[in-house]
């Protein structure tokens, strides 16, 4: 059965990061999604939404975030856009996993988990009207017991 697109619009701002996991946790709830696609929801909202907010536009600049979610009996689709500093996560360097986490670099792991976690993440800068739009599809994985 496929669903309409569940959208939400806030500003690009810390406050928001709440309002955009709870809109996660309502969707978990509607969707019934398997654990495998609500964590990977909450972790790219977590992950694109804090670094939107963080680091994307300009401390003088106000912007927004847009998070829209599809899912039907395939696949879990995210989408998350902003007109903040293009970011391509595609080209962001892998973590250093070796040693010990006390001597690790901070940064990048959250994008990684993204990247190993889910089946496509693709990623488009639109020059005329600004836009970013990464999205991040996640299939749904059969259960061994043969049902989905």
């Amino acid at each position: 059965m496929d669903h309409e697109a569940t959208v939400i619009e806030v500003p690009a701002q810390w406050a928001s990061i709440e309002a955009l996991l709870n809109f996660v946790d309502e969707l978990e709830r509607t969707l019934a999604l398997p654990d495998d696609q609500a964590y990977l929801v909450r972790l790219v909202v977590e992950e694109f939404a804090t670094n939107i907010v963080k680091y994307s536009y300009e401390q003088h600049k106000q912007g927004i975030i847009q998070l829209s979610c599809t899912c039907d009996e395939d696949e879990l689709r995210v989408i998350i856009r902003d007109h903040g500093q293009p970011f391509d996560p595609n080209y962001s360097p892998e973590p250093d996993l070796s040693g010990d986490v006390e001597n690790r670099s901070v940064g990048g792991l959250g994008v990684f988990l993204v990247r190993e976690m889910c089946d496509v993440l693709t990623y488009h800068h639109d020059r005329a009207s600004g836009w970013n739009e990464l999205v991040v599809i996640k299939k749904r994985q059969e259960r061994t017991d043969g049902s989905a």
